[in-house]
């Protein structure tokens, strides 16, 4: 688990990468097998995003929002595409089995170069390879291609992100993954409501898996140094040798046994800096706590009845809500110079004895659960 690496040197791998990308993103010639199963486990998912503060998106004019919003047209979901992530980006693949987050490096904006492009086109490509090769659940393949295509189709001429891609996966031998964390093993729950998540982690960005409210795992981070996380780039000539340039294969590679209810946090380190994980599992934790409840099934009552229970929380019953709401949460305590926060943490650990408050960042949220596709399609996400 934890610190397994990932290779990317089998011929079937390479042969993915190197696919005719002009056929990305057309319908599949034949829907597979499983997505005609009522009963196969998927990733019902929202998501919301909040740029850091900036004059610029402030004064942005009716234009240049149009331009943006034209630019994340890709992500098609209505919902999805008004967000301004900032320098981040995000996808969800229409398999309902595929997501994934990307944090432009903002240092590139000392180049005149807009870094939330190559995060964009990154996660763009992936998003269209997932819909095209829809039976294609190995993490580092989607990434790996992804990249290669932002590489050699020249519209983006300079950049780096990190990046994170998650699948869900039916478990084919039904056997536990060997690992020593016993919470990840859990022999009385039933089978068939069980799969693999398999993540493919370049930097800092993450992953953090919620089970009954509490921290089942969280996906581990992989960095140079202090804030200086492993990078997918595009160098021009003159940085090469003089910049981060990781590579697919450098990613933190890991599997994570899963059930019908859990929830998956998949986010940049906007929101990983300034919310703890318990307080996140606590808050993420209730869209799998009333995944059967009617509430869920019409948010819309939701909204007006949770005002009347003794917990407010009751209103996370909609979980594009909660999406929000954690998102929102991360940002006002990412202004505050008083707060206790994980940033503030790990400066202490780098000798600022006196350090407080939170990190100014782009927070992006990709929030999922997992449940059958039965109960997908009756909910219309889409």
């Amino acid at each position: 688990m934890g610190g397994r690496q990932s290779t990317l040197a089998t011929p079937e791998m390479r042969k993915a990468a190197e696919n005719d990308t002009s056929s990305w993103g057309l319908p599949p010639e034949d829907i597979p097998e499983d997505e005609r199963t009522a009963d196969e486990l998927v990733l019902q998912t929202w998501a919301f995003c909040k740029a850091k503060p900036s004059p610029a998106a402030n004064y942005r004019s009716d234009v240049e929002e149009r331009k943006r919003r034209q630019s994340v047209a890709w992500r098609k979901r209505a919902s999805f595409i008004e967000l301004d992530c900032g320098e981040d980006s995000f996808f969800v693949s229409n398999t309902y089995k595929v997501v994934g987050v990307a944090d432009g490096v903002g240092g590139w904006r000392d180049e005149g170069v807009d870094p939330s492009l190559f995060a964009n086109s990154l996660m763009e490509n992936a998003k269209l390879f997932s819909e095209t090769h829809r039976t294609e659940l190995n993490p580092e393949v989607i990434l790996q291609s992804a990249f290669d295509k932002v590489v050699n189709d020249g519209r983006v001429r300079a950049g780096s992100s990190t990046a994170c891609v998650v699948t869900l996966r039916r478990d084919n031998n039904n056997n536990n993954i060997n690992n020593n964390n016993n919470n990840l093993n859990d022999n009385d729950s039933n089978k068939k409501d069980e799969a693999l998540l398999d993540v493919a982690n370049v930097g800092d960005s993450g992953v953090l898996v919620v089970r009954d409210r509490q921290v089942l795992h969280r996906v581990h981070e992989k960095v140079h140094g202090f804030n200086a996380p492993f990078q997918l780039a595009l160098l021009p000539p003159r940085l090469r040798g003089r910049a981060f340039a990781d590579t697919v294969a450098d990613a933190t590679r890991e599997t994570i046994p899963v059930r019908k209810g859990d929830v998956v946090i998949t986010a940049t380190d906007g929101l990983f800096d300034n919310r703890f994980n318990t307080t996140l599992a606590s808050d993420a934790g209730w869209i799998g706590q009333v995944s059967t409840s009617a509430l869920e099934r019409i948010p819309i009552l939701g909204f007006f009845l949770s005002p009347f229970f003794a917990d407010e929380k009751v209103a996370y019953v909609d979980p594009q809500r909660v999406a929000q709401r954690i998102v929102q949460d991360a940002y006002k305590v990412s202004i505050d110079a008083e707060a206790h926060t994980p940033w503030s943490s790990m400066l202490k650990k780098f000798g600022a004895k006196d350090a407080k408050g939170g990190k100014a960042d782009d927070i992006t949220i990709v929030l999922s659960r997992v449940t059958t596709r039965e109960e997908l399609n009756a909910s219309n996400v889409w």
